[in-house]
């Protein structure tokens, strides 16, 4: 995972890795759990388990990183990758 400024870019290559930069951004944007499941009309049980990496919808998990503020980019495993603000 990486974070530099006031663009932060989250490398996740797994869902842990994913659940881990979920988590970071929520609390960078002030939100508890409870919140974010509010947002997103899910329980706080299906945001505990998104953020550890464990199996929840797609479509919760993309509601999510929008809803952060977040965009998501896939790119090949081995391809190179420059992110400039």
């Amino acid at each position: 995972m990486e974070h530099e400024g006031p663009t932060p870019f989250y490398r996740a290559v797994d869902a842990p890795s994913l659940g881990r930069a979920i988590s970071d951004a929520r609390k960078e944007a002030g939100l508890t759990q409870q919140d974010l499941a509010e947002q997103l009309k899910v329980t706080r049980g299906t945001v505990v388990r998104l953020e550890r990496g464990e199996a929840v919808s797609l479509v919760v998990a993309m509601q999510a990183i929008r809803i952060l503020g977040r965009d998501v980019a896939l790119v090949p495993r081995f391809s190179k990758l420059q992110v400039r603000p």
